[in-house]
């Protein structure tokens, strides 16, 4: 299973025409999920108007849990980015830390998810 992003879930919802290729060419091969702070992310970048078709594409995707063991792995990442003076966003490390413990891949097009050098995230 491939996790997305919510800056390639934005674009393909605003019909960019790269996030709706992406999405389709691994749609192809796996399963697509988001982390629930994903859903979070989304969500509340929509109007009352446009959230019911927001609600209706992210139906179509697995939802990841923010549970403990993504908890305890975000605080090892925060130490560790905090140490190498490369911090993040605090919502980025959730969604980092929700797809590595679910040993899935992140695909994004935020380049600060290049700070956590971890083979599992693709920025594209």
């Amino acid at each position: 299973m491939v996790v997305f992003d919510s800056n390639i879930i934005v674009d393909a919802l605003r019909q960019k025409r790269s996030a709706l290729d992406l999405i389709d060419a691994y749609s192809e091969k796996e399963k697509l999920a988001i982390t629930i702070v994903n859903k979070y992310e989304v969500l509340r970048g929509f109007s009352e108007k446009e959230e019911s078709i927001v609600s209706e594409l992210l139906s179509q995707f697995v939802v990841y849990e923010l549970e403990d063991s993504a908890i305890t792995e975000a605080v090892k990442a925060y130490k560790k980015l905090a140490e190498k003076g490369k911090m993040v966003g605090e919502l980025d490390i959730l969604i980092a830390s929700i797809v590595a413990v679910n040993n899935e891949t992140l695909v994004t097009r935020d380049k600060d998810f290049s700070n956590f050098e971890n083979p599992w995230i693709i920025v594209v």
